[in-house]
């Protein structure tokens, strides 16, 4: 049965090219192997094209509610990042592990991974579930059907904890997330004859304009919520694409935005004020100069948010053994809203800083891994073991 240190599992876990583009095939089979090596058999939910999987194991009775253990294999994406050495090979200096995931959210992986021999060899009352999903980075699109099939073969757990970095803290609320992309198509024309033409453009612009003036709102307004930074919703628009050249009426306009609520609201009622806008006030002029000219949106991502459950028994035992006076709320997404919203109680809590992530040489310290190894061992013997 092997015995790797949590560090040395997130070196061979870096090495994975997980980036969301590409299949995390490869990692799903060394875990599995790492599994089977403690004889604990293991799943795979695939997505449609059979190129990336969600994976989930059972440790202990599976006839009894248990606590899940959730993580993400995919990064996101190093082009165009300085990185001072390979992200995929991993480079251990200064008391910290560099490479890309790090600390989002391969180091938290590790822990789990590590623990596994000590859970194989234990009599636990109750079990664990191991939940490792793809696609969390571009909006939690493998999670869902992980959950499905776990609540199809399992009593519905009493707990889950997604580690994402949050130095060791107990996190227990983030916002909630909507992206779109829309499409402007108007006609194209000359610049000196712009009455010939629909510009789809100043279209878009019109429509960037209302998603910028609906985060003012926001801000001014509310509503508003303790604990969030900012605390309130807002709106962004993060990428626009248009036209070809000056002295050509631009016939198409794409643009991407997004919105992030309050964990209590749903981000689709904003898009939907959108695309409501854009169909009463933009829409009818565009069609006026070219009737065959349309508005269409597209969804990105969304996913719910975590909403803070209060004082319950599995957030109170966190809070206890990460030592945190006060649960954080976080402005930043993670898998949690997936699994609360199909009654799961859920906290997030993991090793790592979420201010490296995505970024060039992310890291994760050492200590911070010794600190998770400590709080899941911990854990596990206050929740599950005999």
């Amino acid at each position: 049965m092997p015995t790797t240190s949590s560090a040395d599992l997130l070196r061979r876990l870096i090495a994975f090219d997980t980036q969301s583009f590409r299949s995390n095939l490869e990692l799903v089979g060394f875990v599995r192997e790492h599994l089977a090596a403690c004889g604990i058999e293991s799943r795979l939910v695939p997505n449609d094209s059979g190129e990336k999987a969600n994976l989930w194991a059972v440790i202990g009775p599976q006839d009894r509610p248990g606590i899940v253990l959730s993580g993400h294999t995919d990064v996101v994406p190093v082009a165009g990042q300085a990185w001072s050495h390979d992200p995929f090979d991993a480079v251990v200096r200064d008391g910290r592990v560099y490479g890309r995931g790090a600390a989002d959210m391969k180091g938290f992986l590790a822990c789990v991974l590590a623990l596994v021999p000590e859970l194989a060899r234990a009599r636990l009352a109750k079990p664990v579930i191991l939940a490792f999903s793809y696609d969390e980075e571009v909006g939690c699109k493998g999670v869902p059907r992980l959950i499905d099939a776990m609540l199809e073969a399992l009593p519905r757990p009493r707990a889950c904890l997604v580690g994402e970095p949050t130095m060791m803290r107990l996190v227990d609320g983030h916002k909630g997330k909507a992206g779109y992309r829309c499409t402007v198509t108007g006609r194209a024309a000359h610049s000196a004859l712009p009455q010939l033409g629909a510009n789809a453009v100043i279209a878009a612009a019109r429509l960037v304009g209302e998603i910028a003036a609906m985060g003012e709102r926001f801000a001014q307004e509310g509503p508003f919520m303790a604990g969030f930074d900012p605390p309130h919703h807002t709106a962004g628009v993060g990428r626009i694409e248009g036209g070809s050249q000056l002295n050509i009426v631009p016939e198409r306009c794409s643009f991407e935005f997004e919105f992030r609520t309050l964990p209590d609201e749903d981000p689709l009622r904003f898009v939907r004020a959108v695309e409501a806008f854009a169909a009463r006030e933009v829409l009818p002029g565009l069609r006026e100069r070219a009737p065959e000219a349309g508005i269409a949106f597209e969804e990105v991502l969304s996913y719910p948010g975590l909403v803070p459950a209060g004082d319950s028994p599995f957030a109170r035992l966190c809070r206890e053994l990460t030592g945190t006076a006060e649960p954080v709320r976080v402005a930043f997404g993670t898998e949690g809203g997936c699994f609360a919203a199909r009654g799961i109680p859920t906290v997030v809590c993991g090793p790592g800083d979420i201010g490296v992530a995505h970024k060039p040489d992310e890291f994760i310290e050492l200590e911070q891994l010794a600190s998770c190894d400590r709080f899941l061992r911990r854990l596990v013997r206050a929740t599950i073991a005999a």
